[in-house]
């Protein structure tokens, strides 16, 4: 365990009241118990100045699914340093603990929300997830003629999360683009800090076939996730959602997927949208990311990719990956030089996620590929972006 680590209930108050002032926050009940529910499932980091936290910040294990393939994740959250402390490095002293605590504790993946994103590329991350925005005034909602056989039932998040839950584990168990898989504990959190509501659609056997969350406000309705099996349900779903026109001014649909799909509408017009950044990503551990990667064919010829990982110089190393009817071989010998290698931890982390090609990111100078590197990496790794819709 990393000296840095906290565990008295003294030091997470500290590191509670810390958070507060760092955020410009009020102490609330319902904000005091979802951090500390937050708390018990988080390794919480922490530096003391004069018997006090000056940073701290909280690690929490996490399970996530890439196309089929279930990987360790820790996500990073609550990065803080107190003003009189600020400049002393006290938050990268703490995140290079918990990177380093990851690596022993076998953990492949780690997640965050930055609040730079140039401090956190220092520590390997690269931005991978973005989200889509939509928004739609409510004197622009197409009208929706509703279908039969599908009913949606209107309930607080709170009342309908066992539901969603067990309806969410059916869409994991098919795959996910990175997501969570998501434990009960944090389904039971979402609503403890989040004011949400979900729509719950059933078919004629009252059966589940989907669900939408969403936030509402006296103007605003956001959509936060829509998960459907069936058209019917996906139909019915937004129908629901833009049945409350009459009650906001307007409608905005926060997307996981970071495609344009605002030709769907009659009217595209109508609709505003744009790309937003949302979270970044690492790979703590290479080897087992290169050994179970959901690499598009069951064999390849070998390929090489000399990395440079400087807050994890295990991952620093000229690796060969190859395959043959499924059996991927993964080799990393020592670099002669970190000079010679042409591909740092981010870099590699944004092509193997799917969020750039490594022919764009040779194209734009970010990288120095060989054309038959490039040309054999992109036939087998993921081709489209990830998708993430939680947040901490």
């Amino acid at each position: 365990m990393s000296d840095y680590r906290l565990t008295s209930h003294s030091d997470l108050e500290q590191f509670y009241q810390l958070y507060l002032y760092a955020f410009n926050t009020a102490d609330e009940p319902r904000r005091r118990k979802y951090f500390f529910e937050r708390c018990k499932h988080a390794l919480i980091y922490g530096i003391k100045s004069s018997g006090h936290v000056s940073s701290g910040l909280y690690s929490i294990p996490f399970t996530v699914d890439f196309y089929g393939q279930r990987f360790s994740m820790n996500g990073i959250g609550d990065v803080a340093t107190a003003p009189e402390h600020a400049g002393t490095g006290g938050a990268g002293t703490l995140l290079q603990a918990a990177l380093d605590e990851m690596w022993n504790n076998q953990v492949t993946l780690s997640y965050l929300a930055p609040f730079s994103f140039a401090y956190y590329r220092k520590f390997g991350y690269e931005q991978v997830f973005s989200h889509m925005q939509y928004s739609l005034a409510s004197k622009d909602v197409p009208v929706h003629r509703r279908k039969t056989g599908v009913q949606v039932t209107r309930r607080s998040l709170k009342d309908g999360v066992t539901e969603a839950a067990e309806f969410y584990v059916q869409q994991a168990d098919a795959g996910l683009k990175g997501g969570l898989v998501r434990d009960d504990w944090w389904w039971n959190y979402l609503p403890l800090k989040n004011n949400w509501q979900i729509g719950l659609a059933y078919d004629q056997q009252d059966q589940l076939q989907g669900y939408v969350i969403y936030e509402l406000s006296q103007t605003l309705l956001t959509v936060k996730e829509i998960l459907a099996t069936t058209t019917s349900a996906l139909q019915e779903l937004t129908s629901f959602i833009f049945n409350h026109k009459n009650s906001v001014l307007q409608i905005n649909f926060d997307c996981p997927d970071p495609t344009y799909h605002g030709d769907l509408l009659a009217d595209p017009y109508s609709l505003t949208s744009q790309v937003v950044p949302y979270m970044m990503a690492r790979i703590v551990n290479l080897k087992d990311f290169l050994q179970r990667y959901p690499y598009r064919q069951k064999g390849f010829t070998p390929i090489t990719l000399p990395v440079f990982d400087q807050n994890l110089p295990q991952n620093t190393g000229l690796w060969q990956i190859s395959a043959a009817k499924g059996q991927v071989q993964v080799d990393r010998t020592e670099l002669l030089s970190t000079s010679t290698a042409s591909l740092t931890i981010q870099q590699l982390t944004k092509i193997l996620f799917g969020t750039s090609s490594p022919q764009l990111l040779v194209k734009t100078g970010q990288v120095q590929l060989a054309a038959k590197t490039v040309a054999d990496l992109s036939k087998i790794i993921v081709n489209e972006p990830p998708q993430m819709v939680d947040y901490f």
